[in-house]
């Protein structure tokens, strides 16, 4: 079947995977409103005049919502699907792998998305943040490629666990790159420990690529771009490496 032919497919099983995932109450609240009301909170209301708690949460809390949709719908929802037989029924379906995959990986960027929006929208009028184009640009593309090595992380999880244990691993990732990945509270006032954990992980070097693209330079020497981009592609080369390997024993 070529590529022409199975775009209608890809379309409607995109169509199927947006459905579901906004029919699973479990699903949409917390990836869509928990980035909001967190920002919303301790970025605008608690924080501080003139402390720039508004901008500096606004690079962490995106990436923070590019977390949610791409663990959980990849991590908890894979394996699920792996459990019931719907992927195995997928696997021996015309539809190719990739476009199964795709769907997913275009739910939780369209999801993520939206958050994205609404947080922008919120830091802008509530909160009084003000950047270029070039920068709410470069900001939004951070944002929506860090959900990429989300989801393949997600992927190696869903695929390697049941149902049950591949949720109790989501949650303790997303709460443990959250937390230790600065995405709450700023690495820099840690303690060295957990500054020295938050240097392995994907939602640390994501943050820092987000602040840098808003003008802020966190703890980075020399080249930061690259310094905090490398790790990121490591790891998503890494996860991806385990996530194909995952897939072909499902």
């Amino acid at each position: 079947m070529n590529t022409v032919a199975l775009f209608p497919l890809f379309v409607r099983e995109c169509t199927a995977e947006i459905l579901k995932a906004a029919r699973q109450p479990a699903f949409a609240v917390p990836t869509l409103v928990l980035p909001i009301v967190f920002y919303a909170l301790f970025g605008i209301a608690l924080a501080r005049p003139g402390a720039g708690n508004a901008g500096y949460l606004l690079a962490t809390y995106g990436v923070f919502a590019a977390l949610g949709p791409s663990l959980f719908g990849f991590g908890a929802g894979l394996s699920s699907e792996r459990e019931g037989g719907t992927l195995a029924l997928k696997q021996i379906s015309p539809l190719p792998g990739w476009a199964f995959l795709g769907a997913k990986l275009v739910t939780c960027l369209l999801f993520t998305l939206v958050v994205l929006v609404t947080l922008y929208s919120v830091a802008a009028f509530a909160g009084g943040v003000a950047l270029e184009r070039g920068q709410w640009a470069q900001l939004l593309l951070v944002h929506l490629a860090s959900v990429v090595p989300f989801c393949l992380l997600g992927m190696c999880v869903g695929l390697s666990l049941g149902s049950s244990g591949a949720m109790a691993i989501t949650n303790v990732l997303f709460m443990g790159l959250a937390v230790l990945g600065g995405l709450w509270i700023p690495v820099f006032l840690m303690p060295k420990l957990m500054q020295a954990v938050a240097g392995f992980l994907p939602s640390y070097h994501l943050a820092e690529l987000a602040l840098s693209a808003t003008g802020r330079e966190i703890r980075a020497a020399g080249n930061a771009g690259l310094a905090h981009a490398l790790p990121v592609l490591v790891f998503t080369l890494a996860a991806a490496g385990l996530a194909f390997n995952r897939w072909k024993k499902a």
